[in-house]
């Protein structure tokens, strides 16, 4: 029989690749298996919103709530359910958008200087983004899509005359390759340490 952290793990691990739907699939296993846990309903939830979809993030709520009801107070819980009303539509979801602040409320008064209350602080700052910030957003986003390509070519002609000079032929070096691993990277700093079961504090999971 699989531990919560053997599940915990197997959840980080397809995060991290870009598995969402294995995820779920891990999350729901380890609950068939385990019982009902927060830390497997906030990867479960994680896992929905990871998908950017509205009903994915219908999905997702439910989830969060029936986690926050087994542990009010879990950290990742409370920070993942904010971050969903934070970027929701107050046109469309005014409820879900309306709980985001007695959500971020709560994790700041459990636990102000964590992880999870830094990510949310960071959610929180671009939700009040206004029309300068997005066109700068947009300029430095091009400007290092540009200079991405640039290092590529560089590399790529690199390893064309490196080749040239010994008389044979390679690949060309796919830029995608480092692209897809710092993303990777990138996921990975939002998975379990922030998100679903470490560094929790007075949230931390009975």
């Amino acid at each position: 029989m699989s531990t919560l952290d053997d599940w915990q793990d197997r959840c980080e691990q397809l995060f991290v690749a870009g598995g969402h739907a294995a995820v779920r699939r891990a999350a729901r296993e380890g609950i068939e298996e385990l019982g009902p846990h927060p830390d497997l309903y906030c990867w479960l939830a994680l896992g929905h919103v990871a998908e950017d979809d509205d009903d994915h993030d219908d999905e997702a709520e439910r989830t969060f709530r029936a986690g926050l009801a087994l542990d009010p107070d879990h950290l990742g819980l409370l920070a993942g359910y904010a971050e969903l009303c934070l970027r929701a539509d107050g046109f469309d979801r005014p409820g879900r958008a309306g709980r985001a602040a007695g959500l971020t409320r709560r994790l700041k008064e459990l636990a102000p200087d964590s992880a999870q209350a830094g990510r949310v602080e960071a959610a929180e700052r671009w939700t009040r983004r206004g029309y300068w910030d997005d066109i700068r957003m947009r300029t430095a986003v091009r400007a290092a899509e540009s200079d991405d390509r640039r290092r590529a070519t560089e590399a790529q002609a690199r390893t064309l005359g490196e080749d040239l000079s010994r008389g044979g032929a390679t690949a060309p070096v796919d830029p995608t390759d480092r692209e897809a691993r710092a993303c990777a990277a990138d996921q990975g700093r939002i998975g379990r340490g922030v998100w679903c079961g470490a560094s929790q504090g007075a949230g931390a999971s009975r």
